[in-house]
């Protein structure tokens, strides 16, 4: 296991990056100089760890704040640096990336199973009484999903327990650490999706799909919040698409339903196979991510003691002259509640996040819907998800490399607005021009994620995030009812979607237009301060968006 306990002390919030730690640390033996460049003094002298005694002991303290203590005055050179940020990608990375890949699988394998009528006959209504079967008027009934109505339900129930729960999930996430809450949450959803295999009837479609919300309610937000505590944050767009674009699991997926759809044995149908084989990899992974995914920097069992002190003295050096420090769960949710930028931020992802939620859902059955038959359909969505994946990563690795956000959000917003235009004009008339438009539309919604949540994240930390996500996600409820019009080739729900994505350019440009002002607002604040108000200026770990040295991200 990555992390160990000691004693926890409730003073000191152990994911503070840039938590005045100095003052807290007078439970350790001050027989070390704090000037000490070795980057190991303090974690020397806390001698071996012991074990966590339950499963949902929090994280040690100590330990938080020996590498806290030995970062501040870790002197290191760059290719120590280099070196640890490999170490951290090789281990950290793949783990994560596995992790969402299966996380995906399990939210958007419905989509898949959709088209396949086998799927829809298996949610019979057992409901209605043994005389409906005989009466003519109620066979419809009988069939499962048998309108648009019942699978655009089974869609949007997803996000109740998701968005119910999404901060609650995140203050247990900083309790129990990230290894134990992953865990829990690939577990939990893992037999969420296992039970579907099994299940009978309407209601216990919609039960599980409930269920699976709730084990995946954190994970997303959770994984954000994680990440940023590897890495600096020009590193963070890149790897935010390596970990959490759904385009490799969207491309695989459809890889794996255009193989299994076709299998049939006499206990189970091609579909019940898709959902048999997407499960049980998740449990597994639960396990694996238990056992080797370290928490912080600071439990990393993977690292040496000076390489804790390096990768945690990166962050620090980064994030702390321009953070919110180390704000409490309960002041993060105070202070975004009444930021401006915050519900911009909002505002952005609420409302592409609407196509998101549907395309996800409906590429298979939109490709359906040009005409190809249910099984090719499956092999038609991989092409879209492949070529949408290089744009994630294209938007990202451009993004980190000029340190710039909001201009990358507009040119990908802009690329998946046409890609619904031309679905709304053309889904009738072309079936190429249909098609092509998917590539757009996926590309260009998909490159979003990285680009806006890491932009999101650096304005509040932890629950801050969790409550963009989670009130954003609380549109995705709604969001599959848009697709209402099935016999007009839902060009209604493609004209709604070109429409949120437009917002979303329009909040995207004006909030870039305020942050830049405002970042020249603080500029000529500080310039215009005499050395003595610049000392009189609280210390760096401190500092909150009023600050004049704060710098937005834009």
């Amino acid at each position: 296991m990555n992390d160990s306990a000691q004693p926890f002390n409730p003073d000191l919030d152990v994911e503070k990056r840039p938590s005045n730690v100095s003052e807290s640390f007078a439970s350790l033996p001050p027989t070390t100089s704090l000037k000490d460049h070795t980057g190991v003094s303090h974690q020397n002298e806390l001698g071996a760890r012991a074990k966590r005694r339950l499963f949902f002991s929090p994280l040690d303290s100590n330990y938080a704040k020996a590498v806290n203590l030995d970062a501040e005055h870790v002197v290191y050179t760059p290719e120590e640096d280099t070196k640890t940020k490999r170490k951290i990608d090789n281990r950290v990375l793949p783990l994560i990336i596995c992790s969402f890949i299966f996380n995906q699988f399990d939210r958007t394998n419905i989509g898949n199973a959709h088209i396949i009528p086998a799927f829809n006959e298996n949610f019979v209504s057992y409901a209605v009484s043994t005389s409906a079967y005989a009466a003519k008027t109620y066979v419809e009934l009988l069939k499962g999903i048998v309108n648009n109505n019942k699978w655009t339900l089974a869609l949007s129930i997803f996000y109740v327990g998701y968005c119910l729960l999404e901060i609650p999930a995140n203050v247990l996430q900083r309790h129990i650490g990230a290894n134990r809450f992953f865990f829990l949450s690939l577990t939990f959803w893992g037999l969420s999706s296992l039970s579907i295999v099994y299940a009978k009837g309407y209601i216990a479609l919609l039960v599980l799909r409930v269920l699976l919300g709730i084990g995946e309610a954190g994970f997303y937000a959770g994984v954000i919040y994680y990440l940023s505590f590897w890495y600096k944050r020009h590193e963070l767009a890149m790897r935010i698409s390596l970990c959490m674009t759904a385009t490799y699991s969207g491309a695989i997926g459809g890889l794996l339903a255009f193989g299994l759809v076709r299998a049939h044995t006499p206990l189970l149908d091609g579909w019940q196979f898709l959902y048999l084989v997407e499960a049980i990899p998740t449990i597994i992974m639960a396990f694996v991510t238990l056992l080797f995914l370290p928490s912080f920097p600071f439990s990393a069992s993977f690292l040496t003691p000076r390489e804790k002190a390096i990768a945690q003295a990166r962050v620090n050096r980064d994030h702390k002259p321009q953070s919110h420090g180390g704000m409490t769960g309960w002041q993060g949710l105070k202070a975004i509640v009444v930021d401006l930028n915050a519900w911009m931020f909002m505002s952005i992802y609420a409302s592409f996040n609407v196509g998101v939620a549907t395309i996800s859902y409906f590429l298979p059955t939109l490709i359906n819907e040009l005409g190809f038959t249910a099984i090719n359909a499956q092999g038609l969505t991989v092409a879209p998800y492949v070529v949408g994946w290089g744009m994630v990563v294209l938007q990202a690795w451009h993004s980190d490399k000029t340190r710039d956000r909001g201009w990358h959000i507009i040119v990908s917003c802009i690329i998946s607005f046409v890609g619904y235009v031309v679905l709304a004009t053309s889904a009738r008339r072309s079936v190429g021009a249909a098609y092509f438009a998917l590539f757009l539309v996926v590309g260009g919604l998909y490159s979003l994620f990285p680009l806006v949540m890491r932009l999101a994240g650096a304005a509040k930390r932890g629950v801050g995030t969790a409550f963009i996500v989670s009130i954003s996600n609380a549109v995705s409820i709604a969001s599959p009812q848009i697709y209402f019009d099935p016999e007009d080739h839902y060009v209604k729900g493609h004209a709604i979607s070109a429409g949120c994505v437009f917002l979303s350019i329009l909040m995207a440009f004006t909030l870039r237009v305020r942050l830049s002002w405002l970042n020249k607002r603080n500029f000529r604040r500080l310039s215009e301060m005499s050395d003595d108000e610049k000392a009189a200026l609280p210390e760096a770990n401190e500092m909150n968006d009023r600050d004049p040295r704060y710098v937005f991200m834009t």
